[in-house]
């Protein structure tokens, strides 16, 4: 299809595109215009003609009835007669004639002139049809016509008031001779419109042309600017929303990168330290100490690497999530239980608040998540602070919310605590991506990871779908 494509569409620039459509709209138009137009123009005129002929005729029948009897009553000259009836065509502003009827199908004329060939209108009045109009053609030419019945006397005649219709013919082409003067005038400037407006079009498409290459280069920091209200604005606010969310990203994987170096390479500097350290050291007080500092470097390094793990596994999309009922009471027991301990040696209390609350998730996952969340609770939070963990439901919704008595976020920081690389001002230790994975975790199990600051604590709560078949 690409070959035939190529065929047809020649033209790779929307300027010249533009300038071809303009032009082939208003060629149509003009097109339908001499096509519907024009001939409903003819016929609208004709038959007004032939209403306003009819029209005289009502109006003036008896007055003419009772001059032409005057004119036959005098000296019953033809010249009587005639003068009558052409007075009646120069009054009605038609050509007049009077037949006899001698029989319904024999007409003899009256008056001079008279045409010599009857029209099936006028026929078919003397045949006793009533009045009639029309149009008719004699001797080439279209007439419209009027008849009707006269009596005088005993005897009977037809009436008949024609006009040639030349003069609508010659308006007609008139017009259509305008008409083709108007095209030939119309359709070039037509077409420097559409060019002009094309090329004000594509001089803005170009810019954000030029605008996605910068953007494309790494160049982050100019904006995109369009005043346009319409689709191309709107475009550019979108473009201009992408550029600053990829300049947040890219800062904050710059800081990533920097803070992940220092991660990794401190504990790497203090095992390499300690472990020359343990060489030479005969006090075994210090020998502990020294691998007690070491286990939490290694503890350090073991949880960076599961981030960095999950994080790729998620983007490469070979994280695999169940939906099935679970009972997330007895997940936050079960993450209680774990970490316990932990928060014992950190000085803080752990407590659990759990009511029914049957979920569709994946229960390795949501444990995931509550870890992360209880997890970053104790490590990034003053020592000898109270962490509540909670299960409840809340409509269709079971939500499993940490709470803690530590510091609020502030507000900026909490726009994007769930951006990857993110990490607050007491992120201590951490690498920024615990709660970016748990959010994304959440999301796959059809809920969300939210962050409640309304009260004096702050609470990160998991939200998921609730088991619509318990109440």
């Amino acid at each position: 299809m690409n070959w035939l494509v190529d065929r047809l569409f020649p033209f790779r620039r929307l300027t010249v595109w533009l300038g071809v459509l303009v032009l082939i709209v208003s060629a149509l138009s003009l097109a339908l215009s001499a096509l519907l137009v024009l001939p409903s123009l003819d016929q609208s005129l004709v038959e007004q003609r032939v209403a306003s002929i009819a029209r005289s005729a009502d109006a003036t029948a008896p007055t003419f009835a009772s001059n032409f009897a005057n004119a036959l009553g005098g000296s019953g000259s033809r010249g009587d007669t005639d003068a009558v009836t052409a007075a009646y065509g120069d009054l009605t502003n038609t050509q007049a004639s009077v037949y006899q009827v001698v029989s319904p199908r024999l007409l003899t004329p009256v008056t001079t002139p008279a045409t010599k060939t009857v029209s099936p209108i006028t026929m078919s009045v003397a045949r006793g049809k009533g009045a009639q109009s029309g149009t008719t053609v004699i001797d080439g030419k279209r007439i419209a016509e009027t008849a009707y019945l006269m009596r005088i006397g005993g005897t009977t005649y037809v009436v008949v008031l024609q006009s040639d219709l030349d003069g609508v013919e010659a308006a007609v082409q008139l017009t259509r001779r305008r008409s083709l003067l108007g095209a030939a005038l119309a359709l070039p400037l037509a077409v420097l419109a559409g060019a002009f407006g094309a090329a004000l079009l594509t001089r803005r498409i170009r810019r954000l042309e030029r605008a996605s290459s910068r953007i494309a280069a790494g160049n982050l920091t100019t904006p995109i600017a369009d005043h346009g209200r319409d689709e191309l604005g709107a475009l550019a606010v979108a473009l201009d929303q992408m550029r600053d969310e990829l300049a947040r990203t890219d800062v904050a994987r710059r800081a990533f990168v920097a803070n992940a170096s220092h991660e990794l390479r401190t504990p790497v500097f203090a095992l390499s330290g300690f472990l020359e350290l343990l060489v030479d050291e005969e006090d075994e007080a210090n020998r502990r100490r020294f691998l007690t500092t070491m286990q939490d470097q290694v503890e350090r390094l073991t949880r960076l690497a599961t981030d960095l793990l999950d994080l790729s596994r998620l983007d490469a999309g070979k994280v695999s999530v169940d939906r099935e009922p679970v009972e997330l009471a007895a997940v936050a027991e079960g993450i209680v239980r774990d970490l316990g301990p932990v928060a014992a040696k950190r000085g803080a209390t752990l407590t659990l608040t759990t009511e029914p609350a049957m979920a569709i998730a994946d229960e390795t996952r949501v444990g995931q998540v509550a870890r992360v969340l209880v997890d970053n609770a104790l490590r990034h939070n003053p020592a000898g602070i109270e962490v509540r963990l909670s299960v409840g439901r809340i409509g269709a919704i079971a939500a499993l919310s940490v709470e803690d008595s530590g510091p609020l976020i502030d507000e900026e920081q909490a726009d994007r605590i769930f951006a990857r690389f993110a990490r607050g001002s007491g992120a201590g230790e951490g690498s920024g991506l615990g709660l970016a994975i748990a959010s994304e975790l959440a999301e796959r199990m059809g809920g969300r990871l939210v962050l409640d600051q309304r009260g004096e604590r702050k609470a990160f709560r998991l939200e998921l779908p609730a088991d619509p078949s318990v109440e």
